[in-house]
């Protein structure tokens, strides 16, 4: 090992690189690959170094949210998939001899809120089995816990807050608010660090260009002319961010509005900054992109909805109801571990035994019961490390019009390297919609064609467990942006109290901090990012489809490894004059990854619009006789609540209206 990585602490006995539960990823996923087998996680074989959990080791093995490790899309959850989709042939399956009246493809919050209005709508002695492919439920609502001093400290993994859900419909609020959540009610959401001084403060690598400093009380994303004025960056650099962030002058001078509304539709964000703005091309990396997108993925009127900068002089209207604006924002509601702590309550409703009773808040540091998920003879179940690789009609279709459809659908899947089969008299695919025409090949050739258009954004969300905050105290800095970096910032996550109470603000004990691509989890947000896992600059020329697909192979080809080195890297440099020591102050590293990130709508830059005004999503979405299709894909928006709308008209589908008249006659 290299001194430089014995600094790091890169030897140290934390849950480390890409191993299932102690197995090398590299190995079993070559396995994996050549056989289209899934190997799920195994009672006895236990990562050796958890080192966040003061209990027995084992509870790794039962209790998903400690692991550690790659995490998100982890090794062992995709592999046997990306065969089916490259044609590999997977083993004869054998019927377990289970018949259920719904099987649901995936477990995220689309899946069981299906699952949920589908026992809802048929009663409570409705077979229903969900099948996914990860060893956790919740899908990007994916839940990540650290022990320390005694204490259970969560955060989110993936999905991480409800976009206004004053603006859901009625039947998503009153769905969640059953469960034990209302969302109509704001929390009181403050920051305690804030109470104490900190503020965010920005580090200026000297790797990226900048001087090795810690600037307090600066935000990258919004920096002051007094900082671009002595920032020790290159002089043009400073200039440009000063003339994007702070311009006087009209961009677009001599256009009229329609002009220029029309031309920001019509060009990239990268262009307008370059041809328009006139920032230098070295002076790119240090903007972030849009939302989710590269610049070159993103319009430049989409940038400017979005709260992109340089657009301030242009004196055009901006479109209403941007997440980021003010107000929209305000509208948010969090929860402790994100979006996860939903996805607890659904699973409670449908296997009770899961989690006591009691509103989310009662039960957020209360372990969910994984050992009850799968029992025989329960109503609903709850089948993880499951991977599903075909899904058919059995028998023939109906020929006459007015015939009911009576046919079971076999439901393949891997688990433990052995195919298995179950029955269903209905399917809900609730998974991503790419995958759908490798599954279920019959279907028709326009609406698969519709469901490969749903390619997802690349993300990830890195969490880390630090002995304590002491470093950030004496910096007087809660977040810190790092730009031009492999990770856009790093933050002090707010620590939760029990009914909102005053939380436990010891700097001496331990806290989760959280590294985010950017300004959010978006990789193509990150310039810095997205080529040290591509190892070359995103080409300029591709569309947003073809950029999510490059990002997404080089984030599966990146190991655990380079994530942790720029964790323990990022820190040192930053904090390390003010005490910490990354060998000895970073306990637990959980790297959440999301190849199939969030879902994406059309984008008006590359996508011609429909000539019939039919979205592609809507077509992926049809019925297809026992089968439904219910994800954050089928409304082209990745948000909670059109995740759960979509489940509810999923379940709809498959109520019988036999009137005896037909739209058909």
């Amino acid at each position: 090992m290299k001194s430089s990585d014995k600094r790091l602490g890169m030897g140290a006995a934390i849950s480390r690189r890409d191993l299932i539960h102690g197995i090398a990823a590299t190995a079993l996923g070559a396995g994996m690959i050549r056989s289209g087998a899934s190997q799920a996680a195994t009672p006895g074989r236990v990562q050796t170094g958890l080192g966040n959990y003061a209990g027995p080791i084992a509870d790794a093995v039962t209790y998903p949210p400690v692991r550690e490790g790659m995490r998100g899309a982890h090794p062992g959850a995709f592999e046997a998939a990306h065969g089916r989709r490259d044609g590999a042939a997977y083993p004869a399956p054998v019927h377990t001899g289970e018949t259920y009246d719904l099987v649901v493809v995936g477990g995220g919050l689309s899946g069981l809120a299906a699952a949920c209005f589908y026992r809802r709508r048929f009663g409570p002695e409705a077979r229903v089995l969900v099948l996914d492919n990860h060893d956790d439920f919740g899908g990007h609502a994916k839940r990540n816990e650290f022990v320390s001093d005694g204490r259970t400290l969560m955060t989110t993994g993936g999905s991480a807050y409800f976009v206004a859900p004053d603006q859901w419909t009625e039947q998503a609020k009153e769905f969640v608010k059953s469960l034990g959540a209302d969302f109509t009610v704001k929390r009181e959401e403050t920051n305690p660090f804030a109470a104490l001084g900190m503020r965010p403060a920005t580090f200026l690598s000297r790797a990226s260009g900048g001087d090795g400093r810690l600037y307090p009380h600066v935000h990258f994303t919004a920096p002051t002319p007094e900082f671009l004025k002595t920032a020790n960056l290159p002089l043009r650099v400073r200039q440009d961010l000063a003339a994007v962030y702070h311009g006087t002058v009209d961009y677009m001078a001599g256009m009229a509005t329609a002009q220029k509304i029309a031309r920001l539709q019509s060009i990239t964000y990268r262009q307008y900054l370059l041809d328009y703005v006139k920032v230098a091309p070295e002076s790119l990396p240090w903007l972030p992109g849009v939302w989710c997108l590269s610049k070159t993925a993103a319009s430049a009127w989409f940038a400017y909805f979005r709260y992109a900068p340089g657009f301030s002089t242009l004196g055009v209207a901006r479109a209403p109801y941007s997440p980021e604006a003010p107000e929209d924002e305000a509208a948010d509601f969090h929860m402790p571990a994100g979006n996860s702590d939903l996805a607890r309550l659904m699973v409670r409703e449908l296997v009770p035994q899961s989690l006591p009773q009691g509103t989310w808040q009662s039960l957020e540091t209360v372990r969910l019961r994984y050992d009850t998920l799968d029992r025989p003879k329960a109503p609903a179940r709850i089948r993880l490390n499951s991977i599903v690789v075909r899904v058919q009609h059995i028998g023939n279709a109906p020929v006459g019009l007015f015939e009911p459809d009576t046919r079971e659908v076999a439901v393949d899947y891997m688990r433990d390297g052995k195919c298995s089969r179950v029955m269903a008299k209905n399917v809900i695919l609730a998974g991503n919609n790419n995958m759908i025409p490798y599954l279920c090949p019959e279907m028709p050739e326009e609406q698969k064609a519709a469901q490969h258009k749903a390619v997802r954004a690349a993300n990830q969300m890195t969490t880390v467990l630090i002995r304590n905050w002491e470093a950030f105290r004496k910096a007087g800095a809660n977040h810190i942006d790092t730009p031009a970096s492999f990770f856009g910032s790093f933050a002090l996550d707010v620590p939760w109290a029990p009914n909102d109470g005053p939380p436990d603000m010891d700097p001496g004990k331990g806290a989760i901090v959280i590294f985010m691509t950017g300004t959010n989890s978006g990789i193509l947000n990150n310039d810095t990012m997205t080529r040290a896992i591509m190892g070359t600059d995103m080409p300029d020329n591709l569309t947003m489809q073809q950029q999510f697909r490059m990002v997404r192979m080089g984030l599966l080809q990146t190991p655990f490894e380079v994530f942790e080195r720029a964790v323990r890297t990022q820190m040192n440099d930053a904090l390390g004059p003010y005490g910490f020591n990354a060998a000895r102050d970073i306990v637990g590293i959980t790297v959440n990854r999301w190849p199939h990130g969030f879902a994406m709508a059309q984008n008006s830059l590359f996508d011609p619009p429909s000539p019939t005004g039919e979205q592609p999503c809507e077509i992926a979405r049809r019925q297809f006789g026992r089968i439904s299709i219910a994800n954050s894909d089928a409304s082209g928006q990745d948000l909670c609540n059109t995740a759960i709308d979509q489940a509810w008209r999923a379940v709809e589908e498959m109520v019988p209206h036999n009137y005896g008249y037909y739209n058909r006659i």
